[in-house]
């Protein structure tokens, strides 16, 4: 199939092969032609599988210019998908103005720039930060997109994306993407969309074999713990909690002599860029990250996922450990568990059908995998919670 047969424009059409994409990907043969004839859409796709051309096709084909208008709003997680998706139109652009906005750099660059703007691409808060100083108007938006939406959602954006949604004409056409469409998704779309058309697209992606694995350990433990595994892999993504973690993570990691540097919402934008490429191009080989750094990053090579501190949703742990064992390679994916993580651990090995292994690390030396602990009897409701272990450590569901 090719993009002409989908209905695009032949100018359109002559930009993209001009940059060598000359057939479809699977979600954008069933998104265009949609798309294009004004419908609402909900798609479920991987990311990487030419999302942005998609919902950019259907918006720039048949957005008109209107001086002073912004007619097109893409809200995207972070400020590096933002600029990656802007600059995706390059790609197939017909003349229209496209403008990124996000937080960390001046307002006043992209405040001038807004009047003769026709597509803002930008993260949820620096839309807020220039709705609320009158700077954007969304009054005359006829397409609103959501990219990565899940991801948003697990980043706590959902009241300001609710607010954004609700200052656009009801009349807009509203196109939402995301990796997953879950139960809180589901719930925007019937609160904002119109009868949206749902599109899920299997992965096109080869995956290797995940292996997923914790040790229990306590929280005095995970720094020298953590310094043992690093020093016997390659590549590697640590994820923590909070900035102030990450910081404090990637220095003792250096003093006891390993690679490590940290990426976080703290750093000036350019510093963050220079860290992730220093990475991409081996510099060094662990990445220390909080989950709304990492957003948007597409780092490949990645062999192991060390998750230092639990997420507080399920989701945002398959996000995480499906960084590794991937294009056909083999990976892991190793939490280091303490009391204290266990009652959000459970839904995570409920999730995964308890295929997640405990281990140990006997005296600091040789890994060992050892048999899983048998089922624990489980608290009486209200009651006192066990202690000593994941509640489902071990345990299978009875079919």
């Amino acid at each position: 199939m090719s993009f002409e047969e989908l209905g695009v424009k032949d100018e359109i059409v002559d930009n993209l092969a001009e940059r060598g994409i000359t057939h479809p990907t699977p979600v954008q043969q069933q998104s265009i032609p949609p798309g294009l004839k004004g419908k609402d859409l909900l798609v479920e796709s991987e990311t990487g599988s030419g999302k942005t051309i998609a919902f950019g096709i259907p918006i720039v084909q048949r957005l008109t210019h209107e001086e002073g208008k912004v007619r097109a709003l893409i809200i995207c997680p972070t400020r590096e998908l933002a600029k990656q998706v802007a600059g995706e139109f390059d790609k197939f652009n017909a003349g229209l103005r496209v403008l990124t906005v996000y937080g960390g750099v001046s307002y006043e660059p992209q405040k001038e720039a807004l009047p003769k703007t026709d597509i803002v691409v930008g993260t949820p808060g620096r839309i807020l930060d220039l709705m609320e100083q009158g700077a954007l108007v969304l009054d005359h938006v006829d397409f609103l997109v959501l990219d990565e939406a899940d991801r948003m959602l697990d980043m706590g954006f959902i009241d300001d994306i609710e607010r954004i949604m609700a200052a656009t004409p009801a009349s807009r056409q509203t196109l939402l993407f995301s990796a997953t469409i879950s139960y809180r998704i589901q719930h925007l779309s019937e609160k904002y969309m119109r009868e949206p058309l749902l599109i899920r697209i299997e992965s096109q992606e080869v995956r290797g074999h995940l292996f997923q694995g914790y040790y229990v350990c306590n929280p005095w433990q995970k720094i020298g713990l953590l310094a043992k595994l690093l020093k016997r892999q390659d590549r590697a993504l640590v994820f923590c909690r909070t900035i102030v973690a990450t910081d404090h993570v990637a220095a003792e990691l250096r003093k006891r002599g390993i690679k490590a540097k940290s990426v976080n919402g703290n750093m000036g934008q350019a510093t963050r860029e220079r860290t992730v490429k220093d990475f991409q191009d081996k510099k060094f080989n662990v990445l220390v990250a909080t989950d709304v750094a990492a957003r948007g990053l597409h780092i490949d090579g990645i062999t192991h996922v060390y998750n230092y501190d639990l997420p507080d949703e399920p989701e945002t742990y398959v996000h995480r450990v499906g960084r590794t064992a991937r294009q056909g390679a083999d990976g892991e994916a190793i939490t280091l568990l303490c009391e204290d993580d266990y009652r959000k651990f459970d839904p995570i090995m409920d999730l995964y059908d308890d295929e997640i292994e405990k281990l140990t690390y006997h005296a600091w030396g040789q890994i060992e995998r050892i048999p899983p602990s048998p089922p624990r009897p489980r608290a009486q409701r209200g009651g006192p919670r066990r202690r000593g272990g994941p509640r489902r450590l071990g345990a299978r569901r009875r079919r």
